[in-house]
Order: structure tokens, then sequence, then C-alpha cells
């Protein structure tokens, strides 16, 4: 096999996996522990607020996952189709 077509490919399941992990990243991010933020309620005050912060926390990180593995795909496509011409 061709090292550029390896490369093509790593490059395709690369971006796919980061993909995926954004995608989970967002979605843990949409729907926490209902006992943690019950719990970060009562509390009150800091507690609700660095919930608050790490859930939105994981939805930018899991939106930067799901751009960067959309980026990865569509350059490791774009290299395997200029390889086949």
């Amino acid at each position: 096999m061709d090292v550029r077509k390896f490369l093509a490919i790593l490059v395709l399941f690369l971006g796919l996996s980061i993909l995926i992990v954004g995608i989970r990243q967002v979605d843990r991010g949409k729907s926490p522990n209902n006992c943690v933020v019950d719990f970060a309620k009562s509390l009150g005050g800091k507690a609700s607020f660095d919930l608050r912060q790490s859930s939105q926390k994981d939805k930018y990180y899991g939106i930067t996952g799901i751009f960067l593995g959309t980026v990865f795909i569509c350059a490791g496509g774009a290299f395997l189709f200029k390889l086949k011409k």
C-alpha cells in the first residue's frame, strides 16, 4: 500500500474518532447527572456556578471536536480522492 494512501486513510479514521468524541461530549453536556445537579443546587452559590461552568465547558469542547473531526474527514477524503485521479 502506498504511504500517501495509508496516511489519507489514517487522517480519515482520526477525523471520525474525533467527531465521535465531540458528539459524545456535547451529549454529556446536555444531560448531566441529576443527583449531582440537585446536590449542587441545594448547596447554592459557588457549587451551582461550577456545575454550570463544567457543563458549558463540555459543550464547547464537544463543538470544537465536531468541527475538528469534520475538517480532518474532509482533508483525508480530499487527499484520498486526489490520489485516485
